[in-house]
Order: C-alpha cells, then sequence, then structure tokens
C-alpha cells in the first residue's frame, strides 16, 4: 500500500472544508480551538505548520479524527456525530426534533444498501 504524503498546502485545505462544513467561521473554529484566529489562517493557507497540540485542539474542536484533518477522510466517530447534533438541534421544539428524526429513518429507509 502506498500513503501519499500530505503537505501543508493539503492539511490547511482540510482543516479549511472541515470547518466550513461545520459553518464555522475562521474566529469561531479559533475561539473553540484556543488559538488565534492568526494562526489559523496561517494554518489554512498552509504557510506554518502545526504542534500535535494544536492538531488535537482542532480535531476536538471540529468533531474530525487526526486522519480526517492531516489525509482529508471525513470518518466522524459517533460521539463526534452526536455532538454536531446536539449543537444544531439545542434550540429546536418537540415537534421539530420528532421531524428530524422522522426524516433521518426516511433517509436510513431509502438507502439502496440499507434494510428498513
Amino acid at each position: 500500500m502506498v500513503i501519499k504524503m500530505t503537505g501543508l498546502k493539503e492539511i490547511g485545505e482540510n482543516i479549511r472544508s472541515f470547518r466550513k462544513r461545520r459553518g464555522f467561521t475562521q474566529e469561531r473554529l479559533a475561539e473553540r480551538a484556543d488559538i488565534s484566529t492568526i494562526h489559523l489562517s496561517h494554518i489554512e493557507t498552509g504557510a506554518v505548520t502545526m504542534s500535535l497540540d494544536c492538531l488535537i485542539k482542532l480535531c476536538g474542536a471540529l468533531g474530525a479524527t487526526p486522519n480526517a484533518l492531516l489525509l482529508g477522510s471525513y470518518k466522524a466517530c459517533s460521539d463526534s456525530v452526536s455532538d454536531l447534533l446536539s449543537e444544531q438541534v439545542g434550540d429546536l421544539s418537540a415537534e421539530e426534533i420528532k421531524l428530524l428524526v422522522d426524516f433521518a429513518k426516511l433517509i436510513k429507509k431509502s438507502r439502496p444498501d440499507r434494510e428498513a
């Protein structure tokens, strides 16, 4: 198996992509990761390296694995999915949450590779 080495620019692009998928601004992600916005900007452009501590903080803030940020593969663990959903549904009414759950069931049922 050959593993392609990822450069700083690609890692930065992966982080930017995850940030945007989460709907975070650079300011919000930097705050959640306890780093400066300028440092995050430099990381996203590939201008600087980041420490292991910084990588771990970004993973936690984004709900992503190190592999996902370093290699670009997005496989969220169940905890990060739960955290993401909790963050999004926190202020929904009971009816809205039921609708969301029904929608998730419909998606799952409609996938050809899954049984109902």
